[in-house]
């Protein structure tokens, strides 16, 4: 174990890094926060605007599919 204190964005980037490896959760949620975090775009609206078209994009998938047929 190294005796090296990680900073604050150093733990959070292992967080990010390894949530993916997480078993139970939500792939397509995780991916999108992973995304937004990539971006620096990791805010509380942006969450919940995310989170909202994944929950469209679930509710609708028939949607999801006509989009890629035009």
């Amino acid at each position: 174990m190294s005796n090296k204190i990680k900073s604050g964005k150093d733990v959070i980037d292992e967080f990010f890094a390894e949530i993916l490896n997480v078993e139970g959760v939500d792939q397509k949620t995780v991916e999108k926060l992973v995304e937004l975090y990539g971006e620096n775009k990791l805010t509380d609206s942006k969450i919940q605007n995310a989170l909202d078209e994944l929950k469209q994009e679930a509710l609708n998938p028939k949607k999801e599919q006509d989009n890629g047929e035009d």
